[in-house]
């Protein structure tokens, strides 16, 4: 890992069960390529964008439900994401941003990889969001005849008028869903409208959601033919990592890391990292409270351990040797089995081997704020590295050679500039929640 990392993200709003980030850094480590993918926790479309351009980001993907509003942040659209007004994956080239649509790709290749030929196929899809009207979109292409149906009409009429295909009101569901050869549902997790009864043995049911799926268990029980939503999330993250790094990826490799992905077996365990000041501990106490967490700030533990400030160590022992205490320390803390909030420094990231032990024992959040909001907040007094003519050109040049280590290390990112650590907390537990 270099300062020149490429770093890649997905954003969306709940975005920690993406499993994208296991699927693109399983075949950046395989192909030896100096570049991280992980997850941007954003408000809004407007902030992923300003994180975007702040971390310098190469390309991001994107998720529910920025698909559709994040197109007014971009210079250029291209192909069907300007058809459909409907973006998932962005990346920077000479200073302008570009949005393309590689759902629809991820669709057709599905069914492809399936076996399952569409040319005169009667498909019904269910949804007409960002997801929806890719697919909707990617059948009518490939020869398919499209219905499209949605709890609130005009949506599905508007959804349908730009794509090209059919529309009917939802209350039809049921005599649309016993006529289909293909069900498609591109809803939110968790909502399934379709009942066991309409189905039958001959249709294929596709499933939008790669987590629990209601509809996939009762196509299971009538014999259906499903198509896991795994496939489409591998086949379009092909096309998002053609986009990024101009080359295919190994197929293989990124169904690998999609099976890797075991972000959930972290939850008792959160540590905060970024530059020092970004408010880690503040907000780590705040969240070990409402979590019922133990709460632990390794600086904290390394002035009491030692008697000695942390300037002081620095002072008279020198960073290198306050670098093994926060290593020894972190590596300590680890091995309870406690449930557990790490506060840990600015510079803990430094040390590769404390980057894995983070990484592989805790959910690692990666609280940002600029080198600017961060020179207004603290007492410059009390950062020993920063007792210098100029805090903040300092302060820069810590951001830019540790940015490509904190992004190594964490698994999503939260902005604390704007944000209050009420607002965070909500955010972080909402994150916590969807996994």
């Amino acid at each position: 890992m270099t300062k020149s990392i490429k770093i890649f993200a997905v954003t969306g709003k709940p975005v920690l069960h993406s499993r994208s980030p296991a699927m693109f850094n399983k075949v950046f480590s395989k192909n030896g390529i100096d570049a991280v993918y992980l997850r941007l926790a954003a408000n809004d479309p407007g902030e992923a964008i300003r994180l975007f351009k702040e971390l310098g980001i190469s390309g991001m993907n994107v998720t529910s439900p920025f698909k559709e509003s994040i197109v007014n942040y971009l210079d250029k659209i291209h192909g069907a994401a300007g058809i459909l007004g409907c973006v998932n994956t962005i990346i920077e080239r000479e200073g302008k941003l570009h949005g393309y649509n590689t759902d629809t790709f991820g669709v057709t290749q599905s069914f492809k990889d399936h076996g399952v030929k569409l040319k005169g196929k009667r498909c019904l899809v269910i949804g007409a969001g960002g997801a929806g009207k890719a697919a909707a979109y990617s059948m009518l292409k490939s020869g398919a005849e499209v219905i499209m149906v949605n709890r609130t009409d005009s949506k599905a009429k508007k959804a349908a008028k730009v794509i090209g295909c059919k529309y009917r009101d939802f209350s039809t569901l049921k005599e649309l869903v016993k006529k289909s050869d293909i069900i498609i549902s591109a809803l939110v997790q968790n909502i399934n409208p379709v009942k066991k009864r309409w189905l039958n043995s001959s249709q294929v049911i596709f499933d939008a959601n790669y987590g629990n799926s209601e509809l996939n268990s009762i196509a299971v029980d009538k014999g259906c033919n499903i198509i896991n939503a795994e496939k489409w999330l591998v086949n379009q993250a092909i096309r998002s990592y053609e986009i990024f790094l101009n080359e295919k990826p190994d197929k293989e490799s990124m169904k690998e890391g999609l099976s890797d992905c075991k972000i959930a077996e972290k939850k008792n365990r959160i540590s905060f990292i970024g530059l020092s000041g970004s408010g880690k501990t503040d907000t780590g106490k705040a969240l070990a409270e409402k979590l019922k967490y133990d709460f632990i700030d390794i600086d904290e533990l390394i002035s009491i351990r030692n008697g000695k400030t942390i300037a002081d160590i620095f002072e008279t022992c020198g960073e290198e040797h306050f670098r093994e205490l926060e290593k020894s320390e972190l590596e300590e803390r680890i091995k309870s089995k406690a449930s557990q909030i790490i506060s840990c420094g600015g510079g803990i990231v430094l040390n590769e081997s404390v980057r894995m032990t983070l990484t592989k024992n805790s959910i690692v959040i990666w609280l940002y704020a600029s080198p600017e909001i961060i020179h207004k907040r603290i007492d410059i007094n009390s950062r020993p590295l920063l007792q210098v003519e100029d805090p903040l050109t300092k302060l820069r040049k810590l951001f830019i050679s540790r940015t490509g280590h904190y992004a190594g290390t964490a698994h999503i990112i939260f902005s604390n500039e704007e944000n209050t650590i009420n607002q965070i907390l909500k955010n972080i537990i909402k994150e916590l929640n969807s996994i």
